[in-house]
């Protein structure tokens, strides 16, 4: 990673001396990017974060529709220059469930340290590029990524990790990829939230999920199978349900048949007396199908989700147990991971936020 990191540097470096020594004039035009990935062999990325460096110590001024313009040959970074480094935060979407306090809490993080450049993807792989791409043109100094997939990575984030730039991926993992992460403990939310049906009683726990590619879903997973593991209680594999369709971001889905096909599973499935569900709006479906086949929460199935909002004025709203995420405290890591990447270099450090199991009114010991 660290011979990576140098590219940048690299350029940085060649620029400086052709700038010093007068290949590049004070009132000259530095080459295009284009033209520079071609002279170095290196990314558009690493190009535009060396002539980044070159602007902060006072060498080069970006002119729009003109270029890059050589202002002088020796650095002013004494010129009053306090402007904070703008950091672009690009998530799928967000809302009062989840999301929503992850931004909160990085923006509290960011007051006085960083400019914060929120952008949506809506899942959209596409767009998720296209916002990428504009960031780093738009002058972002740092990433914050919550990607659409963690299946394959995206290839402006392959650029942006070989040529160093500061990049933190939020509530995912890219498997083996020298990248900084913040993600919550969900293997241990989602242990933790088995455990506590075992101990009611419950015997057949079904997981509920999307089929959306994240490492998320796949480690509450995981942590659904340890359960059972650890309690020496035989795991039903076809009790993981992966058929809901209309939570994912970029859905057209209609709630309804969601409804249908969980009304569908519960039904061949009558055995199961409690469900682990990945996120608040699939308890929801589930309530709701349970409720339609003359099932109710708890007392003929328990319910767990991941999250929950706060409705704090609303004491009429109906509580699930859940496994909540220190939602707060993930904006504010990875706005600090950021920034530090910003001031010492990229760095691959994986930090694990806890979650907490908080009790509510979807859960109860089996009927019998």
């Amino acid at each position: 990673m660290e011979r990576l990191t140098m590219l940048y540097q690299n350029v940085y470096r060649k620029l400086l001396d052709a700038i010093r020594g007068g290949e590049y004039p004070a009132g000259s035009r530095l080459p295009s990017v284009e033209e520079l990935c071609r002279q170095y062999d290196v990314s558009a990325i690493t190009v535009r974060r060396a002539m980044g460096m070159l602007k902060d110590e006072g060498y080069v001024s970006r002119q729009p529709r003109i270029g890059t313009i050589v202002i002088s040959d020796t650095p002013h970074k004494g010129s009053g220059n306090t402007e904070l480094p703008r950091i672009a935060m690009i998530v799928t979407n967000f809302d009062d469930t989840f999301g929503a306090r992850v931004i909160k809490g990085a923006l509290n993080a960011a007051v006085d340290h960083a400019y914060v450049m929120l952008q949506q993807s809506d899942g959209n792989a596409e767009l998720e590029k296209s916002l990428i791409d504009s960031a780093i043109k738009g002058g972002a100094q740092g990433l914050i990524l919550l990607p659409c997939n963690s299946d394959f990575v995206p290839q402006p984030v392959i650029d942006l990790i070989s040529s160093g730039f500061p990049i933190t991926i939020l509530d995912r993992r890219f498997e083996g990829v020298p990248v900084a992460t913040v993600a919550s403990d969900n293997i241990g939310g989602a242990t933790t939230a088995t455990e506590y049906l075992l101990s009611l009683g419950h015997r057949h726990v079904a997981f509920v999920r999307s089929d959306c590619h994240v490492t998320s879903n796949d480690e509450r997973q995981q942590g659904w199978q340890a359960a059972h593991a650890y309690g020496n209680i035989a795991l039903d594999d076809t009790l993981a349900f992966h058929g809901v369709e209309s939570t994912l971001p970029d859905s057209t889905e209609p709630y309804e048949h969601d409804i249908e096909r969980l009304m569908r599973f519960v039904a061949d499935h009558p055995q199961v007396t409690a469900f682990l569900a990945c996120e608040y709006n699939i308890a929801l479906m589930l309530r709701t199908a349970l409720q339609r086949l003359g099932k109710q929460v708890p007392r003929d199935a328990s319910i767990i989700c991941f999250d929950h909002p706060d409705a704090t004025f609303d004491t009429e709203l109906f509580r699930f147990t859940n496994v909540a995420q220190d939602q707060r405290a993930l904006g504010q890591s990875a706005i600090i991971s950021t920034l530090h990447q910003i001031g010492n270099g990229s760095h691959t450090e994986k930090i694990v936020v806890p979650t907490t199991l908080v009790l509510g009114q979807s859960t109860a010991k089996p009927l019998g």
